[in-house]
């Protein structure tokens, strides 16, 4: 009874292991193709156009409203994919970086349409504290532009939520 037990475990065993063992010598050249077929691998190159450099958005200018307390922060942003997306939230903690004071919160104006290859225009809206208004003009009423950092920076592409720890810097300019 125990040498058929053995032997129905070694046959089990084998064949487990002799189709993985034949698919690894027939894709031994690319391991990949084991988990990402061709096929798909095909799609995703046609799709994706890994050769495009990714651009980061460029400042234009700011628009400082001292009746609402707001700034509106103007990018531009191009996109260099082949595919269009779109860019639903960009959400975001904003302090001061020289004195680390909390200064208010910036969010994307209104959903953006980014065509493939296509320059757009990316507008956000900076509100800003009282706080916020008497560190200006106490700390920085004689500065041409004032560094600040985003935090909790929150993205949301195409429906890709994407939050970051990262902090990111910005030279925001003070004269309207």
């Amino acid at each position: 009874m125990q040498l058929l037990g053995l032997l129905l475990l070694l046959l089990n065993i084998g064949s487990i292991a002799a189709p993985v063992a034949g698919v690894a010598i027939v894709h031994s050249q690319n391991l990949t193709e084991i988990i990402i077929p061709p096929e798909v691998q095909t799609i995703v190159d046609e799709t994706v156009n890994v050769a495009s450099s990714f651009e980061l958005p460029q400042f234009i200018n700011a628009i400082w409203d001292e009746d609402n307390n707001t700034v509106e922060i103007t990018f531009s942003f191009t996109n260099t994919f082949d595919f269009n997306l779109s860019l639903n939230e960009v959400s975001a903690n904003i302090k001061c970086t020289e004195h680390n004071i909390a200064l208010g919160h910036a969010e994307l104006n209104e959903a953006v349409r980014l065509v493939p290859q296509e320059t757009q225009i990316i507008t956000i809206v900076f509100a800003w504290t009282d706080e916020a208004e008497n560190h200006f003009l106490n700390e920085h009423s004689e500065d041409l532009s004032v560094n600040v950092t985003l935090t909790n920076l929150v993205l949301d592409v195409s429906g890709i939520n994407i939050e970051t720890p990262e902090q990111i810097v910005l030279s925001i300019p003070t004269s309207t």
